[in-house]
């Protein structure tokens, strides 16, 4: 199912991640500079020669925005602001059973973090945060692919939130085609899996759902809307 269509992609193959940011990308036998906005270390795309998607910018120090990689037949989806809107499409249309919610702030502060989403789900407040699962682990979807002091904040407050009698919510985005399932990435960050497993005991709802990206047609499209979670 559609979620977004997207202008069409400028097509590139990596050179090499110059910093957290900043990509270089080959584009028609030029030398393009790619601003990425996801802050994982997306080892195994960042590989010379990985074909990729990327859209035209205007301004600053580059060129293009990478979006995508090729992957299994389609494309994992790694820009987290895109990813953010797909979330809010699914849950604006009503694609999401586990989320009978409307969103009444962004940004919303919880303790020491600032969350994504404040949502109101059937008159009661939730405070949300999704996370970006672009790890494949086999079948899986799996965060973080390296340590994440941000995301050990995030789970401990949402946890605290819950031992004091709010409600909270943890939403993986797994944005690569062909998985069955979410888990989290225990190599990555051991800490991470341990908070989620104390954060579901805790009474926070944790869900994932899948989504990838089509380049033929520039479209995000919703995969599982439930996607099964492994913690």
């Amino acid at each position: 199912m559609e979620l977004l269509r997207l202008p069409e992609p400028v097509v590139g193959e990596v050179v090499a991640r110059r910093n957290r940011f900043v990509v270089e990308v080959v584009v028609e036998g030029r030398l393009e500079r790619a601003y990425v906005n996801n802050t994982g270390r997306l080892s195994e795309y960042m590989v010379a020669g990985r074909r990729c998607y990327c859209l035209r910018k205007a301004g600053g120090a580059t060129s293009l925005r990478l979006i995508a990689f090729e992957d299994a037949g389609g494309a994992a989806l790694v820009d987290t602001a895109i990813q953010m809107r797909a979330f809010e499409e699914a849950l604006e249309r009503g694609l999401l059973p586990w989320a009978p919610c409307r969103i009444a702030s962004r940004s919303p502060r919880l303790y020491s973090s600032v969350l994504d989403y404040l949502l109101d789900c059937e008159r009661e407040p939730v405070y949300a945060e999704l996370k970006s699962a672009v790890l494949r682990d086999g079948e899986y979807a799996s965060y973080p692919d390296c340590p994440t002091l941000r995301g050990r904040r995030h789970i401990s407050d949402l946890i605290a939130h819950a031992q004091a009698g709010g409600k909270g919510l943890i939403v993986f985005i797994a944005a690569l085609p062909g998985v069955s399932a979410f888990r989290p990435y225990e190599r990555g960050d051991p800490e991470v899996a341990r908070l989620l497993e104390l954060a579901r005991r805790s009474g926070v709802l944790i869900k994932a759902l899948s989504m990838h990206y089509r380049p033929s047609t520039s479209q995000v499209l919703l995969d599982n809307p439930d996607l099964p979670v492994q913690v």
